[in-house]
């Protein structure tokens, strides 16, 4: 019997200690509630975060954001905004608590950032070190509801409101879960002596399309449907071609159905820009006119039809695209543009 006794208090032990373990398991992974309100929720060194995933409760895809030495990108290695990662992390580094929620507006708070809210995963040397749950902004916009969950201590019982002391405004904004308002917005980002050649064809004058070869610096070849033009102004062809150094769209397509795309690409294109670079990469674009949204007219009161500060631009991936003509219109130029003459534009 006292052998039998022995065995029962090992076995008992044994499945205290699973027990004990299981338990402590089921915190490591943020599962249970913590024993008190966490209001810890900044990362003083932001250089140690490597990781950030960004999802909502409004089915947006989510971003996970990773760490490449000094620059940021997609998970599989697509271009970010360098400045929107930084905003985030400027958030994460100097965020405080501005109050605590009243008692009396506990409940509804709760249940608002259960239905709606906006889950930051910051990762820290390759560990989820906290996670956020970024709620709406407090009736006075001065601060945002936020709740925090501790990958040991679990999560919080109780939401505080944040802010940035030097910030007016809604912290949610910040964190975004749309992958396209991440991607970087670059179309051309050329040296010249890194570009060969650029084809400008211009499908509706198509005598005045273009070509300019890059033969070395300050050395050029501008030719129109394949006959040399002999009398350019090599200072027009110099100052057209630096125009393709930082080139960028303003956003990416909101404003109109997949059907309308599609139909949008089957039509004629404005300008047609083709740059090929020294290693025979090339980089075509596709620039459309966009026709106004709604209805204005001119100073002589006839209706404007096509939008003068912005055009549709296609993108040598296919993706449709605004641009802006402050940013663009550098480079819509034709044939004429680079004559000696200054009666000729």
């Amino acid at each position: 019997m006292k052998k039998w006794g022995k065995w029962v208090i090992l076995l008992v032990v044994a499945a205290l200690a699973v027990w004990a373990i299981m338990l402590n398991n089921k915190g490591g992974n943020g599962s249970h509630m913590a024993e008190e309100a966490l209001s810890d929720f900044a990362v003083a060194d932001t250089a140690n975060i490597d990781k950030l995933i960004l999802t909502d409760t409004e089915g947006n895809e989510g971003v996970t954001l990773v760490r490449n030495g000094a620059t940021w990108s997609m998970d599989n290695g697509e271009c970010v905004q360098q400045h929107l990662v930084h905003t985030i992390l400027e958030t994460i580094k100097h965020i405080k608590v501005k109050s605590p929620v009243p008692k009396n507006g506990m409940e509804t708070v709760n249940k608002n950032l259960t239905t709606h809210h906006r889950k930051v995963e910051i990762y820290v040397k390759g560990e989820l070190a906290k996670t956020w749950y970024v709620g709406q902004p407090t009736p006075d916009q001065y601060g945002t509801y936020m709740l925090l969950k501790d990958p040991v201590k679990g999560k919080s019982p109780e939401p505080f409101i944040m802010h940035l002391p030097t910030m007016y405004g809604n912290l949610e904004t910040r964190f975004i879960t749309n992958p396209n308002d991440f991607q970087c917005t670059g179309i051309f980002n050329y040296e010249p002596l890194d570009i060969k050649t650029i084809d400008v064809v211009t499908p509706d004058t198509a005598s005045l399309s273009f070509r300019i070869t890059i033969l070395e610096d300050n050395l050029f070849d501008l030719s129109s449907n394949g006959k040399p033009v002999p009398d350019f102004d090599t200072i027009k062809v110099r100052n057209y071609i630096l125009g393709y150094r930082k080139i960028h769209f303003e956003q990416h397509n909101y404003l109109i159905n997949k059907k309308s795309e599609d139909s949008l690409k089957m039509t004629k294109p404005w300008f047609d820009i083709t740059v090929t670079d020294v290693k025979g990469q090339k980089n075509r674009v596709l620039c459309y006119k966009k026709k106004m949204v709604y209805e204005k007219y001119d100073f002589d009161g006839k209706l404007i039809e096509f939008d003068r500060d912005r055009l549709w631009i296609v993108l040598n991936d296919g993706r449709l695209v605004v641009g802006q003509f402050y940013v663009f219109d550098k480079l819509l130029k034709d044939v004429r543009y680079f004559s000696r003459d200054p009666q000729v534009m």
